[in-house]
């Protein structure tokens, strides 16, 4: 039986709907990202699993009980906020013992978990500062440390890293993901930040419009996305409709304008008119002549470790992203062919509102 179990999730403002029949199961000591666009209804589902907001319809269990009555304070549930949402008054030890403090825990274990707690975290040694005195990186610590010192059943992080500059952001998440693997917690993070989800989660739950559209690991979700939002969302993506006009060999028969290309049949549909998409990095630049097709480089930007290059091909605008192999790249304004390996192209499924 899954640990956190999400079962028909609604919830509706006036004649809004939010959030719409999301179930999801969660593992003991997994962690899961709900990631989407704002305003797709992942924050409203986790203040759902934190009992801030009440569902329309649906329940919410925790190791087999129904939660969904129960109140915030008592769901025994860790939360940790984009604003972080410490006490400026209180020092470092103050702000994470205030939990066990409202749990009238005894002083000495209060006082041996708080720094057991700051010590995971790598703060005790300043916990007599105040939070003003601390970096946005160790004043997310703290109110992780907080989150934690309760043992809570569950752990949501709500955007908590999306206040810090891009590298200690990156530093925080291998902390972060570290620190979660360590204490075992069964973790809920809400994100819109891509690299985020994939580099931190053992699952990813990508929500659209209020609704779960997939459900994988990262690389899964990845490699695999199901639709063309998960493709585009997903990093980036060159995207194509095409009509499937046979199959050959296991393999399916694409027709791209005047151009025919094979694909895996995958999860996608086997005839008609489909969409299609091949990752930036999987489309490779040859020789004109060695190409499937050719393009010309419109735009070309170094980015340290790859390359990207914008290309003007029959099908519109491409991207491509190469590896910095320490040698001259392909000029703007020259010629190249365009091609990939037959199983990187995916076939996708329609969406709702395609004809």
């Amino acid at each position: 039986m899954s640990f956190l179990r999400l079962q028909g999730l609604v919830k509706r403002f006036g004649d809004f709907v939010a959030v719409d029949d999301v179930s999801l199961e969660v593992e003991k000591g997994e962690f899961v990202s709900l990631l989407g666009p704002s305003g797709c209804g992942k924050t409203t589902t986790l203040q759902m699993i934190a009992g801030f907001e009440e569902p329309s319809e649906g329940r919410i269990y925790i190791d087999g009980k129904d939660i969904t009555g129960v109140k915030a304070s008592q769901r025994g549930i860790g939360i940790v906020f984009q604003s972080y949402a410490l006490f400026p008054h209180m020092s470092v030890f103050q702000n994470v013992s205030f939990g066990l403090e409202m749990r009238k825990v005894a002083e000495a274990e209060r006082k041996a978990r708080v720094m057991e707690t700051l010590d995971l975290v790598h703060l005790g040694d300043f916990a007599h500062r105040f939070p003003r005195e601390l970096s946005g990186g160790q004043q997310q610590r703290v109110a992780l440390a907080r989150a934690l010192v309760i043992k809570p059943e569950v752990l949501l992080l709500d955007e908590p890293l999306s206040a810090l500059d891009a590298k200690i952001r990156e530093d925080m998440q291998i902390e972060l993901r570290g620190i979660q693997r360590t204490v075992g917690t069964t973790t809920i993070l809400v994100t819109h930040d891509q690299s985020e989800a994939l580099s931190m989660s053992d699952r990813v739950a990508v929500m659209n419009e209020g609704r779960l559209v997939q459900v994988d690991m990262p690389y899964q979700a990845y490699e695999f996305p199901e639709t063309p939002f998960v493709s585009s969302f997903l990093g980036k993506s060159n995207k194509f409709s095409g009509v499937v006009s046979g199959q050959s060999n296991g393999k399916l028969k694409v027709k791209v304008g005047e151009l025919e290309f094979e694909a895996e049949a995958g999860r996608g549909p086997c005839e008609g008119p489909v969409h299609l998409s091949v990752r930036p990095e999987k489309l490779l630049l040859t020789a004109p002549a060695e190409g499937r097709f050719t393009g010309r480089v419109h735009t070309r930007i170094f980015l340290g470790n790859h390359w990207v290059y914008q290309i003007d091909s029959p099908f519109g605008p491409l991207l491509a992203s190469h590896h910095n192999a320490g040698i001259q790249s392909v000029a703007e304004g020259e010629e190249v062919g365009l091609t990939w390996a037959v199983e990187e192209l995916r076939v996708l499924a329609p969406e709702a509102g395609d004809g």
